[in-house]
């Protein structure tokens, strides 16, 4: 497929918020710096009580603002600004992500060279300098079958990070938005098992990154309610994809493992802030399992 110049791309850049702070106006800095296609750059507020959205706002005039009176999700978020953008191609980005106009630039040239690619992502780096690649090459519960390189560019793989993940249109149109089901976590897995069986190819461009300073976007949410949210997605994502059997053999698994978890900290819980901390993370979980899940 020819290229075409890029000024012909257009792209929709859609931040969802809750109390990213200082980090919010970095990643809007380096968002506005890499742009250098005709870009929206939308960012959905959930409701945020450090006025973050509201200074973002001030900064950067010609940003389009929706602002959540209340915490609808991440996957919810995004198909608010999903519905009011025109882009061409859609970068879905953490505020917490810092991204350069050579990763940016990486991304939509895949896109542009090959018009089976639905998504593309790539890894991270944090301050430290830890690598995160920001990919997995089978989805959960499938781990015998992994994604095989299909010719042409980017590496082929099962599914990307939500941090940095850049979407075609014509995708979306096709599957349809995220699954609003999915409060938090595991939104990405599913969008991209769906891309793959709509006949889209899922690619990583292992040569460029972008900066994130990793469970930055998370630091605000207490550990135990990060478990019983990551939990209950899991959950969710194995009951909509795998059989009823396989469901409640995982259920019964994680209950009998926080359980075991619980028993076994109790004692040491008396004495260590550490150990309550586990505690309270293992309740969250078999919570989660206990629980109601969203439909799916």
């Amino acid at each position: 497929m020819a290229r075409r110049d890029s000024s012909n791309l257009s792209l929709s850049i859609i931040i969802v918020n809750w109390n990213g702070g200082e980090s919010l106006q970095s990643c809007l800095r380096s968002v506005f710096e890499a742009a250098r296609v005709p870009a929206e750059i939308w960012l959905v507020d959930n409701a945020s009580g450090d006025e973050s959205a509201e200074r973002a706002a001030a900064a950067f005039p010609s940003l389009k603002l929706i602002q959540n009176s209340r915490n609808v999700g991440f996957a919810r978020a995004v198909n608010q600004a999903l519905e009011k953008s025109a882009g061409e191609f859609v970068l879905l980005l953490n505020p917490d992500v810092e991204i350069s106009a050579e990763a940016l630039s990486g991304l939509l040239a895949v896109m542009d060279r090959d018009g089976r690619v639905g998504i593309a992502g790539c890894p991270s780096v944090d301050a430290g300098g830890r690598v995160v690649p920001g990919y997995e090459r089978s989805f959960p519960g499938r781990r015998k079958d992994v994604v095989c390189q299909t010719e042409g560019p980017g590496r082929d793989v099962a599914w990307v990070s939500g941090a940095c993940l850049l979407a075609r249109r014509q995708m979306v149109e096709s599957i349809g938005p995220l699954d609003a089901g999915f409060f938090m976590y595991y939104e990405d897995v599913d969008w991209c098992l769906r891309a793959r069986a709509g006949g889209w190819r899922v690619v990583t461009l292992p040569e460029v990154s972008v900066k994130h300073e990793l469970g930055g976007s998370s630091a605000h949410v207490p550990r135990a309610e990060s478990a019983r949210r990551a939990a209950n997605s899991r959950l969710r994502f194995c009951e909509k994809h795998h059989s009823r059997a396989r469901a409640r053999r995982l259920a019964l698994g994680m209950a009998a493992s926080a359980l075991a978890g619980t028993l076994l900290r109790l004692l040491p819980a008396v004495v260590s802030k550490r150990a309550r901390a586990r505690v309270s993370c293992e309740c969250a979980r078999l919570r989660a399992v206990l629980g109601p899940r969203a439909p799916v």
